[in-house]
């Protein structure tokens, strides 16, 4: 499969993620869903590198989409699976430079660290939908035609990083710092 469905499958996730914030504190069983999440996008990751090397993942990724779905009602992902043929047998044209993408690729597993972080350790709810935030188009500026959203904006990798610094607070800049040289 195309890695940049791979991508398109994470941007879908973190947009439906990034709109299901309700109040200040943890709903009961919200953490751990979320947790869960973030541990798929990891692993996505890391089909992604895979994949980038010849390794076909895409039996994986829709094992791991199937297992999400069964324990969590989670419409975007339910729709990745009803596309599941169309993403496999396709072939996307999409230009990528590979100095940026390195660099936003390791933009989003810090930033994934530090979301699990905010999760299990200091259980920081503004903290992680913040991070949300900072994600949003990352991945968009990874792929080329959408087939999973058609009304998706198309991002570079220059203006997803121009956003995700605009999203950050001074200390996240700082931290962050060497992703935006």
């Amino acid at each position: 499969m195309d890695v940049s469905y791979y991508y398109q499958i994470l941007d879908t996730g973190i947009q439906y993620e990034k709109g299901r914030k309700v109040g200040r504190y943890w709903r009961i069983g919200e953490r751990n869903r979320l947790g869960e999440k973030v541990l798929f996008w990891q692993s996505l990751s890391e089909l992604i590198a895979d994949e980038e090397n010849g390794i076909e993942c895409s039996d994986k990724l829709f094992q791991q989409i199937e297992k999400l779905c069964k324990k969590y009602k989670l419409p975007n992902y339910e729709r990745v699976l009803r596309k599941k043929n169309e993403l496999i047998n396709s072939t996307c044209i999409f230009e990528r430079k590979e100095e940026e993408e390195i660099n936003i690729c390791r933009l989003m597993k810090s930033l994934f660290l530090d979301m699990q972080k905010n999760l299990e350790v200091n259980k920081d709810k503004e903290m992680v939908y913040q991070i949300l935030v900072i994600l949003h188009n990352l991945p968009k500026a990874m792929h080329g035609k959408n087939i999973l959203n058609d009304g998706c904006n198309l991002v570079s990798y220059n203006d997803a990083l121009l956003y995700a610094q605009g999203c950050m607070n001074e200390r996240m800049k700082e931290v962050y710092r060497e992703y935006f040289d």
